[in-house]
């Protein structure tokens, strides 16, 4: 990628939230040579690389529910696909689906599942599923999506519906700690499709679904301790030109200012696990 072509992709990131994931997944796969998940970091050790901490998330959410093994599996914002492959690889659900409401994460995805069985991906709204039956569903995950959902009410009475009566959800998000949060434009906060809630609306809203939390837990401290070294992960044979190298440190800088800022101070990073009421 030109130096023209890097400074582009990572200007362009803050104009909607389609470019934001589409310079994502380029960086990823300039910085790393191939795609990476989409969602935080989660520490367990020092000198873990990028895509460690993010297996991380994903196998500490997991751990809260009693095994994948032969059940059928839903992930809602499923993004470009690799966590729903790692779910295939590792923890053999006897089907995965992934779904995700931007068509560019989803080619990504079908690109990476070739020919391998047993998984789906396709294009779908969180707040309707229009592509997943009733009482279908196992095990629904979704990692660190709903912040993207303007009618979230909506995508919980749709976990609610497509869940076996047996069936468990999985999942985490971005809450606000106050309601009274504020944004630097609401135009950005439109271009880049936030919609916050805090932790007791979430809570008030999952008892309005007919959706009972077994297990909450706050895991902020960790997924902030997961940016640990953060800068080592970009290396300068992978950069190309000695500008670019600096651009996306600068980028790396900016983000990780960004994202440990809000996670200090205005935000928490809560996991949620639970099934229907009876």
């Amino acid at each position: 990628m030109s130096t023209i072509k890097t400074a582009s992709s990572l200007f362009s990131m803050a104009n909607s939230t389609r470019r934001y994931y589409k310079a994502l997944n380029n960086i990823y796969l300039r910085l790393f040579g191939k795609h990476l998940m989409l969602h935080y970091p989660y520490y367990l050790t020092d000198s873990e690389s990028l895509e460690k901490r993010q297996l991380n998330l994903t196998d500490y959410c997991l751990s809260h529910i009693d095994g994948l093994t032969d059940k059928i599996v839903l992930e809602v914002g499923c993004g470009n696909g690799i966590q729903c492959l790692y779910i295939k690889s590792s923890m053999s659900p006897s089907m995965i689906t992934g779904i995700d409401l931007n068509p560019d994460n989803i080619s990504i995805a079908i690109k990476h599942k070739a020919d391998l069985q047993n998984v789906d991906f396709t294009v779908d709204d969180a707040q309707i599923l229009q592509t997943v039956g009733d009482n279908s569903i196992d095990v629904l995950l979704c990692i660190e999506s709903a912040f993207h959902y303007p009618q979230k009410e909506l995508f919980l009475d749709q976990v609610r519906r497509v869940l076996k009566p047996s069936g468990k959800f999985v999942i985490t998000d971005i809450v606000n700690k106050s309601p009274k949060r504020k944004y630097i434009t609401k135009n950005w906060k439109q271009k880049m499709s936030f919609h916050h809630w805090t932790e007791s609306v979430y809570l008030q809203s999952y008892a309005n679904a007919s959706l009972k939390i077994e297990y909450k837990e706050n895991i902020t401290r960790q997924v902030l301790k997961g940016y640990q070294g953060s800068l080592n992960w970009i290396r300068r044979e992978n950069c190309g030109s000695a500008f670019s190298f600096f651009l996306y440190k600068l980028f790396g800088v900016i983000q990780l200012g960004i994202n440990t800022h809000l996670l200090n101070k205005k935000e928490d990073y809560i996991l949620f696990v639970g099934s229907p009421m009876d």
